[in-house]
This record gives structure tokens, sequence and C-alpha cells, in this order.
């Protein structure tokens, strides 16, 4: 597979299922029922560009925060794997309060607009998904400027899924329920897992050469 090819599926593959858009769809439907389909369109939308210009920022920003406060790229894989491999182990056995507290649910059910918070932050461009954009930042250190408009572009292409599956949210819900979302959760949250932990072991593997 070309580099850049491999480059972008690898950005999917990290934040799609740290992103988890089938998971927060029952959320985003919980949080909207009193809302218009305008309504939640228009906060899905918003939601999805929040994210992405959430992560944009950090993994432009990630290589700059790592020089700042002195953290080696082996130090920074190892650190994004270890928090990758705890979210996906909390979607292999899913739980509300992983993402989305009882006392969060009540203050956003009283909000107007929920597309930053809790939407985009914490539950799209949450801790997890931004070490995955930190991480991917150290991986594209010193090479040129396709390499980061290609993760630019991975990041935009898992906005445009989220903003399209969470729109459609009561479609996607009354297809899969609550059992085929949780069953997606677990598969994505195996797929972190993988990445978790392969992460840690090229940190590992960094320091030892």
């Amino acid at each position: 597979m070309p580099p850049l090819i491999e480059l972008f599926v690898a950005t999917l593959a990290a934040l799609f299922p740290i992103t988890n858009p089938f998971g927060n769809a029952a959320i985003f439907q919980s949080l909207t029922k009193e809302n218009t389909r305008a309504e939640r369109h228009a906060f899905a939308r918003r939601g999805a560009i929040y994210m992405i210009a959430i992560l944009v920022t950090f993994f432009l920003a990630g290589n700059a925060i790592i020089s700042f406060f002195g953290i080696s790229i082996a130090g920074i894989r190892i650190a994004g794997g270890l928090v990758i491999t705890r979210y996906g182990f909390n979607q292999l056995n899913p739980q509300p309060e992983h993402t989305h507290s009882a006392a969060e649910h009540d203050e956003a059910s009283n909000k107007a607009d929920i597309a930053f918070s809790p939407l985009a932050m914490p539950l799209l461009a949450g801790p997890g998904a931004i070490a995955a954009a930190m991480t991917l930042s150290s991986r594209v250190q010193g090479q040129g400027l396709f390499h980061h408009g290609v993760v630019i572009g991975g990041i935009v292409a898992v906005g445009t899924a989220c903003w399209l599956l969470l729109r459609e949210s009561d479609a996607l819900m009354a297809k899969l329920g609550v059992i085929g979302a949780n069953a997606l959760t677990k598969i994505m949250g195996f797929l972190l897992l993988c990445i978790g932990v392969q992460l840690v072991i090229d940190g590992w593997l960094d320091l030892s050469s």
C-alpha cells in the first residue's frame, strides 16, 4: 500500500473507533428528543465541525506541545497508546458513565445548544481522540505538507461520517437498536485496544533502539 494511502487509512482506523458515532448516536438521540428534526441536524453538523476543528488544532499543535514539555516521540506514543487502550477496554464493556455521566446528561438536557459541549467535546473529540491526533502528529513529524494534509483529510472524513450518522440517529437506532449499537461499539473497542497496544509496543521499541 502506498505510504500516503496507508497514512490515511491509519488516521481513519485510529479516530473513527474512538469517536464512536454508533455509540454516541444513542446519547445524541436521548439529548435531542425534545428538539425538532431541523435542530438535531444543525446540532450534528456544528458538532462535527467543532470536532474537526479541535482535532486539527491538536494535530497541528501536537509537535509544538511535545517540544514545549520536552516529551519524546516514544513518550507520546506510549502515553497515547495507554489512553487509547483504556478507551478500548471501556468500549468492550460499555457503560454510560465511561463517556457521559448522569450529571453531565442532566446538564446537557437543559442546554439550548449541545453542539460544542457535550457533543463535540467530550463525546466526539474527547481525551482519547485528542491523544490519537497528537500521536498522529508525532508520526508525521519532519515529513512534508502532503503527509500533514493526508491526516487532516482523514480527520475531515471521520468528522463527515460522524455528522452523517448522528443526523440520521433516529433511523440508525431504529435499525440497530441498543444491542446492535453495543455490538458495534465492542468491535470498535477491540480495534482501539489493538491500536493502543501497538502504539505502546512502538514506543517501547523506540526507547530500546
